[in-house]
């Protein structure tokens, strides 16, 4: 008589693994296993194609990180150098402005994994937060601490709010700036890639605008304007500011969807117009520029 052993229980981690083999299923392993380590960190969760099954070579990965409320402002401050230290992320965590408001912070990293670089998307969640984030957008739970300690106080609940608050509204310098350059045009190429033009065309507005943001940051940084507003008035004053009103306007008469190649045009842009009037900032980032172009050069190496 022959018995049959029970199938064995498998993790959050290994059903992915079995429903697909994506390459970033390594990474988000890694991840887990070091924010689980973190105490203050409560449960981790995915979202997006690495959760449906949809991921390809190109995907994201899209975590959700719930952390204890009144140590996720010292865990956001810290983020980078965890990322950097551990991942050996390419840049620092660009401040995500385009995932919309789920009660916490998102950061977008590029990590260098199997000779291409990937993105992550990480959102920080307040713990107190998580269910109602669950239930709104409904994301694969992964790794969930065990119940401890306390709930967050409604004091560490205003404090933490108040810290994502200020965090957000505060004003880019010109190195954060040509951070979300580099993102954004990472994030460009893939939708250009992917032919999904209604994606690119907001992507390429963005990567406009911030060519505009840095020239104003860099010239004239004490400005009452934005956007567009007052622009010629408040540049155009110096050599400099026209040549710079000169390249915004080559911007403006561009395709509203680039190709590849122009997408390449505008980052080398911005990085030209960085040299000219934010140099402190272009060198303080020389060496991540110089890498990201090598990055990108072996990607289109690689679709050729």
């Amino acid at each position: 008589m022959t018995t049959t052993s029970p199938a064995p229980v498998l993790t959050p981690l290994e059903e992915l693994a079995h429903a697909h083999l994506p390459v970033q299923l390594t990474v988000l392993a890694e991840l887990v296993d070091t924010l689980s380590a973190a105490e203050a960190v409560t449960h981790l969760l995915v979202r997006g194609s690495l959760a449906d099954g949809t991921a390809d070579r190109l995907s994201d990965v899209d975590l959700v990180v719930a952390v204890q409320d009144d140590r996720l402002p010292l865990l956001m401050e810290s983020l980078d150098a965890l990322m950097s230290t551990t991942f050996g992320t390419l840049l620092p965590g660009w401040r995500d402005t385009i995932v919309g408001d789920l009660g916490g912070a998102g950061f977008v990293y590029l990590l260098p994994h199997g000779g291409h670089l990937l993105q992550l998307d990480l959102y920080l969640c307040p713990a107190s937060g998580v269910e109602a984030l669950r239930r709104r957008i409904g994301p694969r739970l992964l790794w969930e601490r065990s119940k401890s300690g306390s709930e967050a106080s409604e004091t560490a609940r205003r404090e933490t709010a108040a810290e994502l608050a200020r965090t957000g509204s505060a004003p880019a310098d010109c190195s954060t700036l040509l951070v979300q350059a580099m993102v954004l045009h990472a994030m460009l190429r893939k939708r250009v890639i992917r032919g999904q033009q209604y994606i690119a065309y907001g992507l390429w507005h963005q990567l406009h605008a911030t060519c505009r943001d840095l020239i104003r940051t860099a010239l004239v940084p004490h400005s009452r304007h934005h956007g567009w507003y007052h622009l010629p008035d408040e540049v155009g004053r110096t050599t400099v500011g026209r040549e710079c009103l000169a390249e915004l306007t080559d911007v403006l008469t561009g395709p509203p969807v680039p190709t590849v190649a122009q997408a390449d045009e505008a980052l080398e842009r911005i990085v030209r117009l960085g040299g000219l009037v934010a140099s402190l900032a272009i060198e303080g980032l020389a060496d991540e520029i110089t890498a990201y172009r090598a990055y990108q050069q072996q990607d289109e190496e690689g679709l050729a």
